[in-house]
């Protein structure tokens, strides 16, 4: 669902000058083995809105040129105006709900209308400390690979996470592991939670807790946890190849307090 029809409206969006794509080609950056991604923003990012409040909110209402398709009763497919990956889609709860309110089964059922292949990767930013752009409930899919996944699958993550493994999709075992990353994580506040990013693939799903949205001006949302990072210049690629990348994702996530420990 939703792929063919978003190949389609990201070409009439392209040409028609409403679709945005924010990058230039990746850059391999290697680390311990890894082949990092690294992109470099282009001047369309400049005219990417940063909303604060409901009051100036893209999704309600939405840019017709976006529109993709219904994704259930409470939620519509869109495209990302400002792609990193094209396409990239956007499933937007259809009524104002905070990102940062835990999600619901149906936030779950709706994403998984985008995993019709092999190659989707789902991304969540959970407020503006894990990197979301915009308060409105969103969950994103791409079609991309996934450079840190031999790392995320083999335990070797250095900082606080849970993952899920699974053969099939399924949105009710889905979210109630959900709930339980929640609540292992320390990520429930009243009728909020604490800062964090899933990432989501037909064969896991990882939930982490984030500490902070940058370091040094280079930011970090979800997308970053796959090994890919989006900076202003590409002197900031040469700087974060010397902090060290791992250690860059584990100061922005939550570092081990001890050995072991989640």
């Amino acid at each position: 669902m939703f792929w063919d029809d978003a190949e389609r409206v990201s070409e009439k969006a392209l040409i028609d000058g409403q679709l945005m794509p924010i990058t230039t080609e990746a850059e391999v950056i290697q680390e311990h083995g890894i082949n990092y991604l690294g992109y470099v923003v282009t001047r369309n990012a400049r005219k990417k809105p940063i909303a604060k409040n409901q009051q100036a909110n893209p999704f309600l209402p939405y840019e017709p040129s976006m529109y993709v398709g219904e994704a259930g009763y409470h939620h519509i497919c869109l495209l990302n105006k400002f792609p990193v990956l094209s396409p990239h889609l956007l499933i937007c709860s259809k009524e104002f709900v905070a990102q940062s309110a835990p999600l619901t089964l149906d936030d779950f059922e709706a994403w998984l209308l985008g995993f019709t292949r092999s190659d989707v990767l789902g991304l969540y930013n959970s407020g503006p400390v894990a990197g979301a752009s915009q308060p409105h409930r969103h969950m994103q899919v791409v079609r991309a690979d996934i450079p840190l996944e031999s790392v995320i699958c083999t335990g070797g993550l250095p900082f606080r996470h849970c993952l899920f493994l699974h053969d099939e999709l399924d949105a009710e075992r889905l979210y109630q592991r959900y709930l339980t990353a929640l609540e292992l994580l320390s990520l429930n506040e009243d009728d909020e939670c604490l800062p964090y990013n899933i990432l989501l693939t037909a064969r896991w799903m990882l939930v982490l807790p984030r500490s902070t949205n940058n370091i040094e001006g280079i930011f970090a949302n979800a997308l970053n946890y796959t090994g890919r990072f989006l900076v202003r210049e590409a002197k900031q690629l040469k700087w974060l190849q010397r902090y060290g990348i791992m250690r860059y994702l584990s100061e922005c996530s939550v570092i081990y307090r001890l050995e072991g420990s989640r």
